[in-house]
């Protein structure tokens, strides 16, 4: 072969990569476009149509608060924190009670759990005699199992009811489900519905914050406590005191210096102040937390909104 001819191949390839980096090249530039771009009027549809057949691709819901900023020193709260892939794959079941009652709370959603109680009422030969998905309830030969949705995303609470000896079933259940809720690996598709999100709600409501907890009050408590008593120091609190009867808890919390920025990590002036938290029941079966100072008066909405934003990540 001649010798021009070997070179060919290497400058036709040249050519073509100076080629395509130029602007009028083999590549399209579309940035006119996008700055050309008009608005145009949104498709509709004939009136004609099958309604149940259409819906809105992101639909907004509606607002469950009353709260506008209207001043230039308002502040966004701050996300939610990022958990470790350890802690979000941590396993485990939770004796929980409320007076005689008593039940357990597992770090699984109700969807996962079911199959779990199935698999429980087998290990123990007891027979099943109804099985309702849809109301997470399971009729054996033990009593009634039955799960649902907890108060924490990804949790349930798990009962055994109607067996001569709760305890005893109950024990045995938590047992079962601490082996094996770490191996879980399905789902049951019939029992999804049980599972909701939004549990923990912070809200305004006529000036005042408040948080809604998706439980009754005889439920929420008891998850409530727990959760200060060993998660809320993770969010710079401390449960310090707690009255059932009065339905109150006292705390400590850590606020962060607004002004201090990114050095507010590396110790920077924080001041601890003391608050209430008042738990009351609320209409549809839900829980509603407030905060007040130590002595039961007014808290500056900034701080209120802080203080209850604390105990919603512990919550969550």
């Amino acid at each position: 072969m001649k010798p021009v001819l070997k070179w060919m191949p290497l400058i036709i390839g040249a050519t073509l990569i100076v080629s395509g980096c130029s602007r009028s090249g083999f590549y399209y530039d579309r940035n006119a476009e996008y700055a050309d771009a008009e608005v145009v009027e949104p498709v509709t549809l004939p009136d004609s149509r099958d309604s149940s057949q259409y819906q809105n691709a992101m639909p907004v819901p509606d607002a469950e608060s009353d709260f506008v900023a209207t001043d230039e020193d308002f502040d966004v709260p701050r996300p939610r924190p990022l958990a470790s892939s350890q802690e979000a794959e941590a396993a485990f079941v939770e004796s929980r009670e409320a007076g005689d009652e008593r039940w357990l709370v597992v770090n699984a959603a109700p969807d996962g759990v079911w199959p779990m109680l199935q698999g429980f009422a087998s290990a123990q030969g007891a027979s099943v005699d109804s099985a309702d998905a849809d109301s997470g309830r399971l009729e054996t030969g033990l009593g009634t199992l039955s799960v649902r949705q907890g108060l924490r995303e990804g949790s349930s609470e798990v009962r055994c009811e109607n067996s001569g000896n709760e305890a005893r079933c109950l024990d045995a259940l938590q047992r079962y489900l601490s082996d094996n809720v770490g191996d879980q690996e399905g789902v049951s598709l019939a029992a999804q519905p049980l599972a909701s999100n939004d549990r923990v709600n912070l809200s305004n409501h006529d000036g005042e914050w408040q948080l809604e907890l998706a439980l009754n009050l005889e439920r929420a408590w008891p998850e409530l406590r727990y959760q200060l008593e060993n998660n809320f120091e993770d969010q710079r609190g401390a449960l310090v005191d707690q009255n059932r009867s009065t339905g109150q808890f006292v705390i400590d919390y850590t606020a962060r210096d607004d002004d201090s920025g990114w050095f507010d990590w590396f110790g920077g002036d924080d001041a601890t102040q003391r608050y209430r938290l008042d738990v009351s029941a609320n209409a549809r079966d839900t829980t509603q937390v407030n905060v007040s100072g130590e002595d039961g008066g007014p808290v500056d909405s900034g701080d209120a909104r802080e203080v209850l934003d604390a105990v919603a990540a512990t919550l969550r």
